[in-house]
Parts: structure tokens; C-alpha cells; sequence
């Protein structure tokens, strides 16, 4: 260490320093080799050392390293510790995370592991299932064909118990139905079982009264030390009790103990004894450890019945296996009838026109049918009685609609548009055709109405077309004039009126049918007179009743006028009447129908 303080040149003196206070300071920079020197002598050193803890902490910081150790110790470790229940608290969620994980992500390795131990697992337990079922059933037919049943049931009506109570009184032998470990010191309740059906009080307050009879004896009879209490008796049960050296079992029994069961006790209580003696030496409050126990005293619950019954015998069966079979057959043919009468009449239902199924149910022997009906179709309920099925059992849900079967749409057309006399309807793919003579005032209201009924496209007629009929009635009107003129008399207002409400008419025929007319008002005149005075002449007569029967203007119907003079007359006659009729002025229709129109 002197050597390495002596090598130490680069540091000035105290003396040195004061000095050299107004100089410039020495420049720091180290001798090299004075500064490999020193780093020889460090490595020669602290060397080793120093590679030591490089290498230890390389080695604790390495992962890898860490995880190959472990490994080695980790099988050895397990082996000593496996009987540890902390090691065994500790490593349980990871293993049950571990099994959850790998059942949830795919099942089939731990189903291929179990199933060499599930198959016969289940198996036996559904053997066990069936054998208990079996006896369960050959003992029932035993207790209910037979007159010592029949008196067990009169037993338990006059007593008031339960069949199944007076059943086991009369066929049990004996029965363990509670067993107590009792600790002998305290007196504290340490377990108790029961068997499965029998009915008791608490099990702690059962376990004090026990202690105190067991008490009281000893106190009021002045029993030795080495004595006690083997058992006492209540009625058609008795209570056997089998002391220990630190604990006292007591079993409840139903019936006349063999002398065995008390061995059985006294086997039980020493086999508890040395399972359990250092955890009854120092009971302290806690049962916890007295669960081993359990087994053992399941154990002692046992049911022995007499073996004198007597068994059914086989013309019993044949009796029974029949009423079986017979309800199985009425049962099956009445579920089988109903079947059919619901059948019936759903099939009723089809055939009926206005109605139509959209769906069915049945429910606890009642049907529910949901369905549309025409309010013109019969009453879905009437078709009920032919069926067999009673009224109550069906219930039925019907929207009303129309129907387009023929007769319906038939019947709502004579409804509606109301047919003179001599007037028939039919019906036939989307046309409504009427045939007899009709008015055509009729004719064109049934073409307006018609189209409004569900189904009808079209309205047909048989004879001459409404507008047909309008138009030979005006062909058929004449407006006269006087002679030379082309004034209308006013006698003639009545016969234009008539003329302006048959062209009112007509157009409403032709907007029904999408048609047009043209009609021509024609003006004709006498034989008398020239051509040329006769030809403006019927032209001015044809004018004049125009601009009258062109007010209003009606759609659908053009107005032209032509004078046509003596050409056309209405009579061929040369008296004086004959040529008043030839004044006048007629009316010619021309119907465009909506084909024509494009």
C-alpha cells in the first residue's frame, strides 16, 4: 500500500500548492505506466474475487439456469412433502385452473382418461339403480295384493298412522335408525348419522338426554365405577349404548335387536378408539377430526325384515301385469280416437269453402285452431258434432276475410248491386257476367260498383252494353222545327232535356268502360225548297241543337253537327204531316272503345 501512495505523483503537497498559487496548475493527466501499474496490481488482488461474483451473478440473474436447477430438486422435494397438507392447499388452484383450462380448450384427453374408470362407475350405479327399483316394486306387490294389506290399510285409517308406518311395523325385524358418538368426559355430541326415511329430534338435545340418563343411574343406584348404562327401552324403540374409554356410541333401534348388534357396537367403538384415541384424549371443542369416524357408523345403520312374508303368487302377477296392460291399451286407444276425431274435423274444416287452417295445437286434451273465415261461410263450431269431439274441447280463433270462391263472391254481389228481376250473376276467374234484361241505369251502376268487390276485375253483360242502350235511345229522338226556320219551338225543351240527360248518362257509361263516343247532330228538311236553300238550312238546324246540348261540355263525348237536308227523312210520305216530321234535327252515336283509342 506504500508503494501504490508513492506512485501517487499527481498530487501536490500542501506547501507545494501554497507556492504555487500564482502559477498555472500542473497539468492532471496520469503517468501511463504509473496508471498500468496500478490496474496490474488491482487485477492481481481482487482478481479472482471479482470473477467469482461476475460468475454468482450471472448465475442468479440467468433464467434458464435458475429453471434447470429447480427442476432437479423439484421431484425429490415433492416425495418429502407430499403428505403436507399446506403443499397440497398451495398447489390446488393451480391444478384445478390447470384442468378447467384444459377441459375448456378441448375435453377429449380427459374424457379418454376417465372413461376406463366412468364406464363401470356408472354402470354400477345404474345396476345398483335398477335392483333397488325392482325390490322397491316386488315389495309394493307384495304389501298391496294381499288381505293382510287390506287389513294394514284398515290398521292405518283407524290409528291414524301411515300406510307405509303400519307396513314397516308389521314386516321390519329391527332397524338401526340413529347412531351418536358421544364424548364420554363432556358429554358433547362428536357425530350422528341417520337412516335414510327415519324421522328424529335433534341430535344434540338427544345426545344431552342420553348423558343425563346415563347420570342419573349411576347417581341414583350407586353403580360401580366399572359400570354403566347398556340400554333402556321407549315404546317399540330402545336405545343401546356401548361405553369407550373416552367416547360412548348409542344407537337408536326400531324393533327386537339380535345379540349381535351389540357386538357390532362394541367392534365400532374400539375401531374408533384406535383410529381416533389421541384426538378423543384431547377433545378440546373441535369435531372436526371425529368426520373419520362417520363410515364406521354409517355402517351400524342396518334394516333386517322378517323373512316369514309371504309371496305373491304368480296368478297375482298375471292379474296385475293385466289391469296394466289393459290401462296401457285404453289409454293408448283413447289418445288414438281423439286423434282421429280432431282429424275429422280439421279435414271438415278444408273442405269447407271460407275457411282456411293456418295453424293448430293441442294442449292437456284440449285443441285450439287458428284460421280465417268469410263471414258468408258456415260457422266453424257446427262441424264440431259430426266429428265426435265435445263443443268444450275445441276453441277456435277465426280472422275475419273474404273469401273468391264463386258462390261467395256471387252472394256479395246480389248484396250490393241488387239485380232487377230476371237478372242471374256469375262469377268466373276474376269476371263478373250478369245475364236478362237489364235497365241501363242498372247496367251502368253495376259497372261503376262492380270493380269494388274482392276479386271481381272486370263487370260483363250478357245483352246490349249500357252505353249501347243510351245511344239507341238517342238515335230515336227527334227535335222538330217550323217550316223555313232553324228556331227550336218551345214545345220542343221537353225532348232536348231528355237528350241532355241520356248524353249525361252515356258519359258515365263510356268513363266506366275507358271509352269515347262521337255523336253527330244531323239537321234534315222537307222535300219543299231547293237543294240549295235545304242544305244550309238542315246545317243551321244541326247548329242550333248543339250549342244547347253542348252546355255543360261532357267528357268522353265529342259533338259534330252535318246538314244533310231532305236526304235522310223520317218518313217517306208527301202530306203535310209527313213533311212536319222531316223538319227536324236527329242524333247519331259513334262509340270508340279503349282498344280503339290507341
Amino acid at each position: 500500500m506504500a508503494e501504490v501512495a508513492v506512485g501517487r505523483d499527481d498530487v501536490p503537497a500542501h506547501g507545494e500548492a501554497e507556492r504555487h498559487a500564482g502559477a498555472p496548475p500542473p497539468d492532471p493527466t496520469p503517468d501511463a505506466s504509473a496508471e498500468g501499474q496500478f490496474a496490474e496490481l488491482r487485477s492481481l488482488l481482487v482478481g479472482p474475487e471479482r470473477r467469482d461474483l461476475d460468475a454468482l451473478r450471472d448465475h442468479v440473474h440467468d433464467g434458464a439456469v435458475l429453471t434447470r436447477e429447480v427442476s432437479h430438486v423439484l421431484p425429490e422435494a415433492f416425495a418429502r412433502r407430499g403428505q403436507d397438507p399446506l403443499l397440497a392447499r398451495s398447489l390446488a388452484p393451480m391444478v384445478e385452473d390447470a384442468i378447467t383450462s384444459s377441459v375448456r380448450r378441448d375435453p377429449k384427453p380427459l374424457a379418454d382418461a376417465l372413461f376406463p374408470v366412468m364406464g363401470p362407475a356408472i354402470r354400477k350405479a345404474i345396476e345398483h339403480m335398477l335392483a333397488s327399483m325392482m325390490e322397491s316394486f316386488n315389495r309394493t306387490v307384495e304389501q298391496s295384493l294381499s288381505w293382510r294389506a287390506l287389513r294394514w290399510r284398515w290398521t292405518a285409517w283407524r290409528t291414524g298412522r301411515s300406510f307405509a308406518e303400519v307396513v314397516l311395523l308389521n314386516t321390519l325385524k329391527y332397524r338401526v335408525e340413529q347412531v351418536f358418538l358421544i364424548h364420554g368426559e363432556s358429554g358433547l355430541l362428536l357425530q350422528h348419522v341417520t337412516a335414510p326415511g327415519a324421522t328424529g329430534q335433534d341430535a344434540d338435545q338427544v345426545s344431552a338426554m342420553l348423558t343425563a340418563i346415563a347420570d342419573f343411574v349411576k347417581d341414583s343406584f350407586q353403580v360401580g365405577s366399572g359400570e354403566h348404562l347398556d340400554a333402556f327401552r321407549v315404546g317399540d324403540l330402545s336405545v343401546t349404548v356401548e361405553q369407550g374409554p373416552y367416547a360412548v356410541l348409542a344407537g337408536v333401534v326400531r324393533g327386537a335387536a339380535p345379540p349381535d348388534l351389540r357386538q357390532s357396537f362394541r367392534e365400532a367403538v374400539e375401531s374408533i378408539h384406535l383410529l381416533l384415541g389421541t384426538e378423543l384424549k384431547d377433545y378440546a371443542g373441535d369435531n372436526t377430526p371425529f368426520s373419520a369416524a362417520r363410515p364406521r357408523l354409517d355402517a351400524l345403520l342396518v334394516t333386517q325384515l322378517r323373512d316369514d312374508a309371504q309371496r305373491v303368487p304368480y296368478w297375482r302377477w298375471a292379474i296385475v301385469s293385466a289391469l296394466v296392460l289393459a290401462g296401457l291399451g285404453a289409454w293408448a286407444f283413447l289418445g288414438w280416437r281423439d286423434r282421429q276425431r280432431w282429424a275429422t274435423y280439421l279435414d271438415r274444416l278444408a273442405r269447407e269453402p271460407g275457411l282456411v287452417v293456418l295453424s293448430t295445437a293441442s294442449t292437456n286434451g284440449r285443441y285450439v285452431v287458428h284460421g280465417l273465415r268469410d263471414p258468408l261461410a258456415i260457422e266453424p263450431a257446427t262441424l264440431i258434432d259430426g266429428s265426435g269431439l265435445a263443443r268444450d274441447r275445441v276453441e277456435g280463433v277465426w280472422e275475419p276475410f273474404e273469401a273468391q270462391q264463386p258462390e261467395f263472391v256471387t252472394r256479395r254481389a246480389m248484396a250490393l248491386l241488387h239485380p232487377p228481376p230476371g237478372v242471374s250473376l256469375a262469377y268466373r276467374d276474376g269476371v263478373l257476367s250478369a245475364t236478362g234484361p237489364a235497365s241501363d241505369r242498372w247496367l251502368v251502376d253495376a259497372e261503376r260498383l262492380a270493380p269494388a268487390l274482392t276479386g271481381v276485375l272486370r263487370f260483363d253483360y250478357a245483352g246490349p252494353t249500357a252505353a249501347a242502350q243510351i245511344s239507341r235511345k238517342l238515335e230515336a229522338l227527334s227535335i222538330l222545327f217550323p217550316k223555313g226556320h232553324a228556331e227550336i219551338l218551345p214545345e220542343q225543351t221537353g225532348t232536348l232535356t231528355t237528350a241532355a240527360s241520356l248524353l249525361t248518362q252515356l258519359a258515365d257509361a263510356l268513363r266506366i268502360r275507358g271509352a269515347r263516343a262521337q255523336v253527330e247532330v244531323r239537321g234534315h228538311t222537307d222535300s219543299d225548297g231547293s237543294d240549295e236553300a235545304n242544305g244550309p238550312l238542315g246545317t243551321a238546324r244541326a247548329d242550333a241543337v248543339k250549342r244547347i246540348l253542348s252546355v255543360p261540355p261532357l267528357d268522353g263525348i265529342t259533338l259534330v253537327t252535318h246538314g244533310v237536308g231532305p236526304a235522310e227523312p223520317a218518313t217517306s210520305g208527301t202530306t203535310e204531316h209527313d213533311k212536319v216530321l222531316n223538319r227536324r234535327a236527329s242524333l247519331h252515336v259513334s262509340i270508340i272503345e279503349p282498344e280503339s283509342l290507341h
